[in-house]
């Protein structure tokens, strides 16, 4: 019974995604031939590869894209330059405070807190790749052609195989849980995988890497769906402002990751350099 509940929520995420690349297969047609390096974005840094020419927008770039026909909207995405100078400052600030907090935690005897601490550093500092947050699929693009930025601000363009799971930071460290259909934050909340209790606020990061916060305090609880690949990050459990500081650091950080697994990407040369 389990195996086949299991199984028909897979294939309702299959067919959903499916569905998000219908237009991005269509568009693959429209290519003519342009050809381009593509270079995997997994934690490591990306290798150099020939940079693609001769596009004049986003959209002509997206055309182009070796794997477009597989790719769905909310794992799609696009790195600019300094995006990546000014996700590496915040982070380096973070990890400060990291340091700090840390040592006040570990000479106060809360070990298990320190180690959440350090699992979420060694997972931050593991990010190598960092996005503009948004919608940057072909889809949208076309749907909002005066958002389409300029072509000699993209470093590169990329996307992301659908992932399965949701992933969560927390005085547990770092976790995967499962991602199933109608996933919801309170749903998650009442399961094993999350332990709310002394948590007022969670911030919860989409896959396009918008960011919102959401009570889970007894007097205002909130709730939102939860989509494949989505990141909740929790404060720990004590008193004090630098706790929710935290929080909302570490989900802007990693609304500038890519959601999603064995990612690739095309990086582009009037961008003038890569990150």
């Amino acid at each position: 019974m389990q195996s086949r509940v299991k199984r028909a929520g897979h294939d309702r995420r299959v067919r959903w995604v499916h569905t998000c690349s219908v237009i991005a297969l269509c568009l693959s047609f429209a290519c003519h031939g342009q050809q381009s390096d593509a270079a995997t974005t997994d934690d490591t840094p990306l290798p150099a590869s020939a940079a693609s020419a001769g596009f004049t927008t986003v959209l002509d770039a997206w055309l182009a894209f070796p794997s477009l026909a597989q790719s769905s909207a909310p794992y799609s995405y696009l790195r600019a330059g300094p995006t990546a100078e000014r996700v590496r400052i915040k982070r380096d600030d973070l990890f400060r405070e990291l340091e700090d907090l840390r040592w006040r935690l570990e000479g106060n005897g809360y070990t298990k807190l320190v180690a959440a601490l350090d699992q979420w550093k060694s997972r931050l500092a593991q990010l190598a790749v960092f996005r503009e947050p948004g919608d940057w699929s072909p889809a949208s693009l076309m749907a909002q052609p005066l958002r389409n930025p300029p072509i000699g601000e993209v470093a590169a363009i990329g996307a992301c195989e659908v992932p399965d799971w949701v992933e969560i930071w927390s005085a547990d460290g770092v976790r995967r849980t499962p991602w199933r259909t109608g996933l919801t934050l309170s749903g998650l909340a009442k399961s094993d995988a999350m332990n709310v209790q002394g948590i007022k606020v969670a911030s919860v990061v989409s896959p396009t890497g918008d960011v919102r916060r959401y009570g889970q305090a007894a007097f205002n609880k909130t709730d939102t769906a939860l989509l494949p690949g989505a990141r909740v990050v929790l404060p720990l459990p004590l008193g004090g402002e630098a706790f929710p500081w935290i929080r909302n650091t570490i989900a802007e950080i990693l609304a500038h990751a890519p959601s999603g697994e064995n990612c690739s990407e095309m990086r582009l040369a009037q961008a003038g350099g890569v990150q």
